[in-house]
């Protein structure tokens, strides 16, 4: 196992582009955008294209997934996109939290500045953020299929929730090209990027390298081991160990270490993680 350098990735189906142009169809009857990102990685879950729908809407901010990511770290990502952006609400939610959801409905209510009856809104953003989360959470049932995987949602569609919300659901969508590999590597780790197109070892070395910095103690209490004084390869043999991930011959398997750290990062067993910083 050795340090490997980050991958430039990068994934634009056409899809996305067909969802995009149809979006801007159906602009001129949204009232607020719901611009949903993962709060562990708020910067780099954030389309920058998505600026096309918002410049003359209501613009909601919703750092999804908050309960797996750094509280500290969330709050200073809200002050930094206050400061940064000219977005009117930016607020922490956890689909899975009555108190966020009503506030959420609250939020969007006080937006309706055309007091609308019924306020249409557009729920966005990149693949596997948890639009369709979010919006079950809203209407009160399951509507929209969820996975925790890239590309689950197909098409468009209009629902309807009991607080006289109309809600659009849209695919993930992505921006053709990250200028930033960092970017790239970022979206690997949220599983917002199908996995057939990066090398999971790769990405798993960067996220622990990360991981050693900021939160050695999560790694140490999930896997049962020490990691002061180790390298990657080294945190990675213990990890293997830790699991029984083993091979014939006795030699460790990368391939499963790679794919069991990336999904406990994925499903919050790690802890509660935040994977940038603001500046």
């Amino acid at each position: 196992m050795s340090e490997e350098k980050i991958e430039y990735i990068q994934w634009y189906p056409g899809h996305m582009a067909k969802a995009n142009r149809e979006i801007k169809e159906k602009l001129k009857l949204i009232n607020v955008v719901i611009e949903v990102v993962d709060a562990r990685l708020p910067l780099s879950s954030k389309n920058p294209e998505i600026n096309q729908y918002t410049w003359n809407k209501q613009h909601i901010l919703l750092l999804n997934k908050s309960d797996l990511a750094d509280p500290e770290v969330s709050l200073e990502w809200i002050e930094w996109f206050k400061k940064n952006t000219e977005i009117q609400k930016v607020v922490l939610f956890d689909a899975f939290d009555r108190r966020m959801k009503t506030e959420l409905v609250r939020t969007i209510q006080d937006l309706n500045v055309k007091e609308k009856a019924q306020v249409k809104c557009l729920v966005c953003g990149i693949p596997n953020v948890g639009k369709s989360t979010v919006i079950n959470s809203l209407i009160g049932k399951k509507k929209t299929q969820i996975g925790n995987k890239p590309g689950v949602t197909k098409g468009q569609q209009w629902l309807s929730t009991p607080d006289h919300l109309m809600l659009l659901d849209t695919p993930g969508i992505l921006w053709p090209k990250f200028e930033d590999p960092l970017v790239g590597l970022h979206l690997a780790w949220l599983g917002s990027i199908k996995d057939t197109i990066y090398e999971k070892e790769n990405i798993a070395a960067d996220l622990l390298k990360y991981l050693l910095i900021y939160y050695p103690g999560d790694l140490e209490a999930l896997y049962k081991i020490e990691v002061e004084g180790k390298n990657i390869p080294e945190v990675f043999d213990a990890i293997a160990k830790s699991r029984g991930l083993l091979i014939k011959g006795g030699e460790y398997d990368y391939a499963r270490t790679s794919v069991l750290i990336l999904n406990d990062f994925k499903n919050g067993r790690i802890g509660r993680i935040t994977l940038e910083r603001p500046e």
